[in-house]
């Protein structure tokens, strides 16, 4: 019995990952990063119209950028990952009304800083 139990146990968890496409090599995207790059200098990514916009990385660099680091004065930042932990800690509510903060992302800091970036097709 404990053998049927098995074998009917990794059948159903191969016929799981071949549906989901996990091991099919032709659904996965490929990631790319990109050495340094300097200062975009482009006034879009400090505009308080799309400090929050998450498609600013296609309209600017035509890529679906994932994650991103930022290099200030004292080093490189760590890596912020797009939608989890990229909101400007500066910037963020604290105790305020949300109305009264300009909530912005961190790519902000790519019109003025060199960064490097995650990004996959």
């Amino acid at each position: 019995m404990k053998s049927k139990i098995i074998v009917t146990v990794s059948l159903l968890a191969a016929s799981m990952l071949a549906n989901a496409g996990i091991g099919n090599l032709a659904t996965q995207q490929i990631c790319h990063q990109t050495l340094t790059r300097p200062p975009n200098n482009n006034a879009v990514w400090n505009s308080p119209t799309t400090f929050l916009d998450r498609s600013l990385d296609r309209k600017v660099y035509r890529r679906d950028i994932v994650a991103y680091k930022i290099k200030w004065s004292t080093g490189w930042s760590d890596w912020f990952v797009k939608g989890v932990n990229d909101l400007d800690v500066v910037t963020q509510p604290s105790g305020a009304l949300s109305s009264d903060v300009d909530a912005r992302l961190m790519w902000i800091y790519f019109w003025d800083h060199e960064h490097m970036y995650i990004y996959c097709s």
